[in-house]
């Protein structure tokens, strides 16, 4: 505050004037152009890394969807290799299982007149398949 005395609402002399000048030497260059360097890849090569990242991982997953099949068909081909073994197994022990029923049928039957062993009582002329209940694995009642 230039003012003289206690009141700042008075104006007092002017202050000098100063002219501004540059310094000696000169000013320094004034810049004027971008000072932003690059920051990172352009756009086109993020875009060609994404399409060869992508690319490649689809190539990966149909590789591996080939080598989990051709696993798959080893494994159905084995399988289907001892099915006839099964077979063979599992006819073996539902004629044991027959002789042994036919066994116990006759011993039981043995004293009913006009009874014949292994005749079934129903009159079909249709072969029906044995239950699961004559499996052994899954009878309760086996010995």
């Amino acid at each position: 505050w230039r003012g003289g005395g206690g009141n700042p609402f008075v104006p007092g002399p002017p202050a000098p004037r100063v002219q501004d000048i540059p310094p000696r030497g000169g000013s320094p260059p004034i810049t004027y152009t971008s000072q932003n360097k690059p920051r990172g890849p352009p756009g086109w090569a993020i875009w060609l890394g994404a399409i060869s990242f992508i690319s490649f991982g689809f190539f990966r997953v149909g590789q591996t969807n080939k080598e989990r099949n051709l696993n798959k068909k080893e494994k159905r081909e084995a399988r289907l290799a001892i099915v006839p073994y099964l077979q063979a197994e599992e006819d073996v022990r539902y004629h044991a299982h027959l002789q042994a029923r036919l066994e116990d049928e006759a011993q039981v039957m043995k004293g009913v007149k006009g009874w014949k062993v292994g005749e079934s009582p129903y009159h079909t002329k249709e072969w029906m398949p044995p239950t699961p209940l004559l499996h052994p694995r899954l009878d309760c009642t086996a010995k």
